[in-house]
């Protein structure tokens, strides 16, 4: 299976495949964060690009909570 991420958001999934740590997670959503809001910015009318910023957008606030509460 190919990798389709950009090689930035390749090696953060590697270093939380490796070591899964909530600090790690969350680097990683907020990388995929950006990559999606910025083709959503090319793409404004793109149905699955904003389901994708909504999504991990949720991800980044959940993970930011549990390191707040930790």
């Amino acid at each position: 299976m190919t990798n389709l991420y950009p090689p930035e958001v390749a090696e953060l999934d590697a270093r939380y495949q490796k070591e899964p740590t909530i600090q790690n997670e969350l680097a990683l959503e907020k990388a995929k964060l950006r990559l999606y809001q910025e083709q959503l910015k090319e793409n404004p009318g793109d149905k699955e690009l904003q389901w994708r910023v909504k999504y991990h957008a949720g991800e980044v606030a959940r993970l930011e909570a549990e390191l707040r509460i930790a």
